[in-house]
């Protein structure tokens, strides 16, 4: 950082940073303390999936919700894509508490790998980038919860190198391995389609047909599995809004449930629908630097972009928000460091990590909103963040 203003506007030097960053650590990994003691959240449809791999039931709720209720283990379905189960067998074939333990620190390994990468491709200091993602509490939530997006984050920057180092078919294949969680894949794949990149298309196109495949082989022979699974999600679709709505981030899940208590992810009635046109139009707004943009920079874009209309967006998901912070962050470097960069920056960290919040509060909704919805406005200098706009035109296009 360079030279800091005198009073308020300086407040924020490299050693407060530094502490607030300390602070948001502390505040986003104390959950994982009380972790053991609530059978660790969302790992047991994983550790479910597992042991259903290779059965017609691994598409079924009934049977997962059996074996967790017999096990003891929290009610959370498997909704993902068949194959995914495949990579959870050997977690299933531990005693529960050990395989969950043991899947928090691969996907802290996960995290931590995640930032190394993105602070090479970004030329961020190694210990800023790892206590910037550390701070994040949508990233420590992901792993806390017994979730994967840590893994999704690596996917995302994995892509990004590739695609900056002119291999857009590999990109694509880190694309189509991230469509385990299909509303995180599409604004990857959706940014390289509108950059041209359609070697990185057809690759993804391949995975999903690789992935089709496999998931024939995790269900038994199911050559139909596709279609037993959005059954399974239609069904356990509103249960989980009516009990985790209040951790949706996206505009139509947060208007349709803030508004009307009425509308889930995905409907296209009542408020939801007017967070749809008007996630639409940002994204919109964005297609020109997401075409124009260099790689790296198009895909942060992207995915920050991709959370505000995705039909089905969790507090863990905005760990796919990193990408933009770091954009930001280059940005405000090269723009000196301005007072209102760093207090932007601040500002995210702290509702970032207010967002458990959301349960007790209810339909107040998660803070965190304001910041996926914002991310865009910051990066690309829109109002009312237009002393940024010197960052976003700095953004080099590249071709892909």
């Amino acid at each position: 950082m360079t030279a800091v203003p005198s009073g308020w506007r300086g407040l924020w030097d490299v050693r407060r940073a530094r502490l607030w960053l300390v602070a948001c650590v502390a505040a986003a990994w104390l959950p994982a303390l009380g972790a053991p003691l609530q059978r660790w959240w969302d790992f047991s449809a994983f550790y479910a999936g597992g042991h259903f791999a290779f059965t017609p039931e691994l598409t079924r709720l009934a049977p997962i919700l059996q074996f967790q209720a017999a096990n003891d283990l929290p009610p959370t379905p498997w909704v993902y894509p068949a194959w995914l189960a495949i990579f959870y067998v050997p977690f299933a074939a531990l005693p529960y508490d050990l395989a969950a333990a043991l899947h928090f620190a691969i996907q802290l390994g996960v995290l931590l790998v995640a930032a190394l990468l993105g602070a090479r491709l970004a030329g961020i200091p190694r210990s800023w980038a790892l206590l910037g993602t550390l701070a994040w509490a949508p990233a420590a939530a992901g792993v806390i919860s017994g979730q994967n997006t840590a893994v999704a984050l690596l996917l995302v920057v994995l892509a990004a190198m590739a695609l900056e180092a002119g291999r857009p078919w590999l990109a694509g294949l880190w694309t189509g391995i991230l469509a385990y969680k299909p509303q995180l894949a599409a604004p990857v794949a959706l940014t390289l389609a509108w950059r041209g990149a359609w070697r990185a298309v057809l690759v993804i196109v391949a995975a999903l047909g690789v992935q089709y495949l496999l998931g024939v082989l995790a269900t038994g022979g199911d050559w139909g599995w596709p279609a037993a699974w959005l059954d399974s999600l239609r069904a356990y679709n509103a249960a989980d809004f009516s009990e985790n709505g209040w951790q949706a981030i996206s505009l139509p899940a947060v208007l349709g449930r803030i508004t009307l208590g009425g509308g889930e992810p995905g409907s296209l009635t009542g408020p939801a629908v007017v967070g749809y046109v008007v996630g639409a139009l940002i994204v919109l707004r964005c297609l020109p630097a997401l075409r124009s943009w260099s790689p790296a920079r198009a895909i942060a874009l992207g995915c920050a972009a991709g959370l505000i209309v995705s039909p089905h967006a969790w507090v863990y998901d905005a760990a796919l928000l990193l990408p933009a912070v770091a954009v930001f962050a280059l940005d405000a470097r090269d723009r000196g460091w301005p007072w209102q960069d760093r207090w932007l920056l601040a500002a995210a960290y702290a509702l970032a990590v207010t967002w458990p919040l959301g349960g007790p509060l209810d339909k107040a909704g998660v803070a965190l909103v304001l910041v996926v919805v914002l991310a865009p406005f910051a990066l690309l200098g829109w109002w009312p963040f237009r002393w940024t706009r010197a960052g976003a035109a700095q953004a080099a296009p590249a071709e892909a």
